[in-house]
């Protein structure tokens, strides 16, 4: 990931514990500021109270999952709509989105992919 000029904000939406650490850990370290949720609830909450640069989202979760979370993802005013949006999953395939202004990464996925993801063009 690129050093921008203001530390990007992230939120990480993932319900599997230690994975949403491990992320979580791995890209504050590599310069971003980083907010994390369970689940799609949780997540939405925070989309609307704060502004985040790019949404990155497990599909599967408990409450509400990732392709409802991108649902209402895409109903925000653009002022809290990340610029970004970031989905992995271990069960699905991209095809899944079709349509939806969303990258995909499968899981296991690779750090520095994801990183070069995050620092990347918006959707």
């Amino acid at each position: 990931m690129t050093t921008p000029s203001k530390r990007q904000r992230i939120l990480i939406v993932e319900d599997h514990a230690p994975t949403r650490l491990a992320m979580s850990r791995l890209i504050r370290q590599a310069g971003a500021d980083v907010v994390t949720a369970r689940d799609g609830e949780e997540g939405l909450g925070y989309l609307l109270t704060q502004r985040f640069d790019v949404l990155l989202t497990d599909l599967r979760m408990p409450v509400m999952d990732g392709f409802e979370l991108v649902q209402h993802c895409m109903k925000l005013p653009d002022s809290h709509r990340p610029a970004r949006i970031i989905a992995i999953s271990g069960e699905y395939e991209a095809t899944a989105l079709r349509g939806q202004p969303v990258q995909f990464m499968a899981k296991p996925f690779d750090l520095n992919q994801l990183l070069d993801m995050i620092g990347g063009k918006p959707n």
